[in-house]
């Protein structure tokens, strides 16, 4: 199967304190282990809601308050337009990448990381799908998404850490070089 690499990372970064993205671990910002280690995964590898030196971006689809989904959904209908299988996606903010992340999760059928609900794989065919889930009344968060489309909860092959405060990255600092 071949697949678009999606860093979603439109957020705010207000729980951060700023620019979460571009937060350095070991002089390197967290959006560049992110896409190390979707590199070499993915057949393509975009980053959504924000420019990135070095990295295609894409716009939120629809642009507005749709949080990530409008991310994951620009990525999805950026697959189906290139004859992709799906999208691998992944928060700027959430690390290590786990090098057999597609092996665990791609599939016909969605699936995700217990506990990390941005680090998926999505299917080119729920574009529509997605599409029609923001134009609604729905939930538009992640859970809400994944309960409408069925997507499986995969265990990841170890902890994964979301860093969103500064604190996070100081521990996650702490344990990377343990």
């Amino acid at each position: 199967m071949r697949a678009l690499g999606a860093i979603l990372a439109g957020g705010q970064g207000r729980r951060f304190g700023g620019d979460k993205a571009a937060a350095l671990l070991d002089g390197k910002p967290l959006i560049g282990h992110v896409a190390d280690g979707l590199r070499g995964q993915v057949e393509a590898l975009v980053v959504v809601g924000r420019n990135w030196p070095g990295l295609a971006m894409l716009d939120d689809r629809p642009r507005g308050a749709h949080g990530p989904l409008a991310g994951l959904n620009a990525a999805l209908r950026h697959a189906l337009d290139a004859g992709l299988d799906g999208v691998l996606s992944a928060g700027c903010d959430t690390l290590p990448i786990p090098s057999d992340t597609t092996a665990r999760l791609m599939g016909p059928e969605p699936g995700y990381f217990e506990g990390h609900f941005l680090f998926g794989w999505w299917p080119a065919e729920l574009s529509s799908l997605l599409e029609q889930h923001l134009a609604g009344e729905n939930d538009r968060s992640m859970r809400g998404w994944i309960a409408r489309c069925g997507a499986r909860a995969v265990a990841p092959p170890g902890p994964l850490y979301n860093v969103n405060t500064q604190a996070d990255l100081d521990a996650y600092a702490r344990i990377a070089h343990a």
